[in-house]
């Protein structure tokens, strides 16, 4: 019978080291799994995609990790199999990583190697793999994660999965200079990156027009975002009360900006878990799309509302994102709901 890792041996502190090579929602949802009970003093550090220092950063409490190209093999395994080496993890978890993490653990002798199973490396360079479907989304993605964890540690027992806590500069001088107010204004994000469906671009703009009324409302937003951008911004070009900061603000600026801000509304995003993770009042945009449903990927924070699209199309068949033509589930999504919820905060 497999027993607990035992961290004791030797009363050396052991060393785990934690892979998230994905985007900025996959990786809120990886980060809190550390702070599990069973890791107390463990020594844990992090592999996450280069420019996403800023999460472990601004992290409560702060981690260690290391930056690595995702899509550089070249560049990123020397530097993986050096830091390996350095470092000497005693147990790996690899959450998501290409073909070449798995093979740096195995060539450096990592003891336990842990991963999900699914992909060709998986069989040949990991020993403690698990199987897991998640595209049937049974549960939410931190709730994955922390299934393969335990599987790496041969833990049993039945253990709640945290929530990340993030924290925001003190900025006053950034909200003078755009003119805000804390918790008087209202952050619309409308963009991302299209791995799920999005409200409609009149429904935002719906939206923005009616808390504009009385509130101030901030478009946040990069050069990626700006499909959804570009008729928002037309649409209210010389209006008064709505600000765009699309492109201005660096990842702690937007920190910040989400953290004093009344609420955020925003679709199945980074930003959803960013600023869920800040305490800020979250309004979540979600499909019903199995595999994108707030199930999986609902943004995990103190006040976190969610607003899902209806389960079936107009022939009573289930929403399974292709027959958005015919039936555009999102916009059935109402408006006066979001509105409703923000006037209660």
């Amino acid at each position: 019978m497999l027993l607990p890792f035992d961290r004791r041996l030797s009363g050396v502190m052991k060393r785990i080291l934690l892979i998230r090579l994905d985007k900025i929602g996959d990786l809120i949802c990886s980060m809190p799994v550390d702070q599990v009970s069973f890791l107390e003093g463990w020594d844990k550090h992090w592999v996450i995609a280069k420019g996403l220092g800023f999460v472990p950063e601004n992290a409560d409490p702060q981690r260690k990790f290391l930056e690595l190209k995702k899509d550089d093999a070249k560049e990123s395994l020397p530097k993986l199999r050096a830091f390996l080496r350095e470092y000497r993890p005693d147990v790996a978890v690899s959450l998501q990583a290409p073909w070449w993490v798995s093979y740096a653990l195995w060539a450096e002798g990592v003891p336990v190697r842990a991963g999900v199973r699914s992909q060709w490396h998986s069989f040949l360079f990991l020993n403690k793999g698990l199987r897991q479907r998640r595209s049937l989304a049974v549960q939410h993605e931190a709730d994955y994660n922390l299934d393969v964890l335990k599987h790496a540690l041969n833990i049993s027992e039945n253990v709640k999965t945290p929530v990340l806590k993030l924290t925001a500069p003190e900025n006053p001088a950034l909200l003078s200079k755009y003119h805000l107010t804390a918790q008087n204004y209202v952050v619309v994000h409308p963009g991302m990156a299209g791995s799920a469906l999005n409200w409609p671009i009149g429904n935002y703009i719906e939206l923005i027009r009616k808390v504009s009324e009385t509130t101030q409302v901030v478009l946040t937003g990069t050069p990626a975002d700006e499909k959804w951008l570009t008729e928002i911004k037309a649409t209210f070009k010389d209006h008064k009360n709505v600000l765009s900061l699309q492109s201005l603000l660096s990842a702690t600026e937007l920190f910040t900006v989400l953290k004093n801000a009344k609420a955020v509304v925003v679709p199945s995003t980074g930003v959803a878990h960013m600023a869920a993770s800040l305490s800020t009042p979250v309004l979540g945009i979600y499909p019903h799309v199995r595999v994108q449903k707030p199930l999986r990927w609902a943004a995990r924070g103190p006040q976190v509302h969610i607003f899902e699209a209806p389960p079936q199309n107009a022939d009573g068949s289930v929403c399974d994102g292709t027959h958005c033509e015919e039936f555009h589930c999102m916009a059935k999504i109402k408006v006066e709901d979001l509105l409703q919820t923000l006037s209660s905060l």
